[in-house]
This record gives C-alpha cells, structure tokens and sequence, in this order.
C-alpha cells in the first residue's frame, strides 16, 4: 500500500520501519515533516521448518531476495529501525542492569546460541531493560543496506505501549501478543508491569491455560478483567471473548496519521511496527 503523495526524491524525509520474523518481512514509511504514514507492504515468507532458523540459512537467503528485489528497501531514508520477532529475550530492571553482564542474563535466561549478538533496549516506561539475541549475519547484512539502523526486540514496543497507555486505576490488565506458536502474557497495574513471560502454543486452549494460570497466580478474576490483543490472528480474539470480561485490540499508540489505504484492521495487525518509531 502505497500512498499518492510518496516521492523517492523525499526518501531522506523519510523513516524506515521493517519487522522480521519467521513467516514474513513488513515494513513501513513514516513521513517525518507532517507525521503521516504513507507506505506498507507485507511479504510472507515459504514455510521454512522452525529449527533451520536457528542456523538462518534458509530464513537469510528468503529475506535477502526480498531486498534485493524491492527498490524501496535499499534508498536512504533520515532513520530507520528493524523489529525482531521472537521469543529469546529477558527483562531486567533497570536499577539491577549492568551493560557488561548482558550476555550472562541472556544466557542464564535463554541458553546460548552460535552466532547471535546480544543487543539490549531500554524501556523508559516500564524502568527496565529488555535482553535480547540477534543473528549476527542478519544485522551485518541489514547494516549493508540501511548502515544506521537500529535494532529493536518485539517485546519493546509492545511493553511500553501497554505501560504508557494504561490509567492509574488500580484494576488489573491483561494484554496477550500472538505470533509464530508463541504467546506473551503481560499483566500491568497502576502504571507497573507486574508481570511478564512468554509461553509456547500450539493452540487457543493452550492461550487460555496459560491465562489462566496466570490469572490464578496474580488473584486476577478474568471475567471482571480486560484484555488487550495484539495479534493478526481475529479468530484467537474472538475465543478469547469467552473468558474475559472484554478483548480490546489495540491500536498503534503513536501520535500520527495514516494514509488512507491502511486502514484500521491493518494498523492492529501491525500494531508493533507502527509503535516501533519513537521506541528508545
């Protein structure tokens, strides 16, 4: 989707933001001067078996092809930032963080993978950091084509936009990001992350296991409580509904306009790109 008023003349006027994770690569533009999102586009990837991820051979060559074929990717944008979807990561409080120990809490938390740089992302919002690994290869490559980018874990935007948007009312909310067999079950309260964890599925009822237990954990009565959906997957929201008081799919939090092909249902689907910009 590309809007009438994008001019590659203008690229350096222009954010990048590009999300990657096991089943397609996004990514979208944001015009800087009058904050209005003007282009997104999806590419789903081949099935590709999960566990040849983790040499990145094939899940490479696929997202390379992409690049090299897609004029937009490669032009130079003012900035740009790269999303990466999955479920290797850990938090840290910031008052307990120490730069030198990244690799240790990845590590302890997570297992050490060949080949994989560790990154971290500060969120404000939530007064902590997020520990995460990347393919060494993949950032390398991604530098070739845009050298500033920036690196950014899922989990980052979509901590620190639960977090900022909720009110101090004292009432318990549940939030649930669905993606690629995988589920992260967030609880915030007052302003504060109270809880955080990502659970592997297989389906809806493995979701609402988890929420349950969860729920059950925290003292939180799911009837009375709300939850908020992030995901592309609506037939998961609408089982949800059952077991909730109300599934609320959120939409971007950021303060700008859309172009007028991407409509609502889009910007929920690609709710953690759109809030990547502006992310630390």
């Amino acid at each position: 989707m590309i809007d009438e008023t994008f001019d590659v003349s203008q690229s350096e006027n222009y954010h990048l933001s590009i999300q990657i994770e096991q089943d397609n690569v996004s990514f979208c533009v944001l015009n800087t001067v009058i904050k209005k999102y003007i282009v997104l586009r999806n590419y789903p990837l081949p099935d590709i078996d999960h566990l040849s991820i983790l040499d990145y051979k094939s899940f490479l060559k696929e997202c390379k092809s992409i690049f090299e074929n897609d004029d937009m990717l490669r032009l130079k944008y003012k900035s740009s930032s790269n999303l990466w979807i999955s479920s290797r990561c850990t938090l840290v409080p910031e008052y307990l963080f120490d730069d030198e120990e990244a690799g240790s809490y990845m590590a302890f938390n997570n297992g050490a993978v060949a080949d994989e740089q560790v990154m971290q992302n500060r969120i404000r919002a939530a007064r902590l950091y997020n520990v995460f690994s990347y393919p060494t290869a993949l950032t390398a490559w991604l530098k070739e084509y845009q050298p500033n980018i920036r690196f950014f874990h899922h989990a980052t935007p979509f901590i620190k936009s639960v977090v900022s948007d909720m009110s101090a009312s004292g009432k318990a909310v549940l939030a649930v990001y669905s993606y690629a067999g995988n589920m992260d079950v967030m609880v915030v309260q007052n302003g504060k992350l109270m809880f955080y964890n990502t659970f592997q599925t297989s389906n809806v009822n493995d979701m609402i296991y988890y929420l349950t237990l969860v729920s059950n954990t925290l003292k939180i009565d799911m009837l009375s409580t709300k939850l908020i959906f992030f995901g592309n997957d609506k037939r998961i929201a609408a089982k949800l509904e059952k077991y909730v008081n109300r599934v609320v799919e959120c939409g971007p939090t950021n303060v700008v306009t859309y172009s007028h092909y991407i409509s609502d249902t889009f910007r929920k689907d690609f709710i953690n790109l759109f809030n990547l910009y502006g992310c630390e």
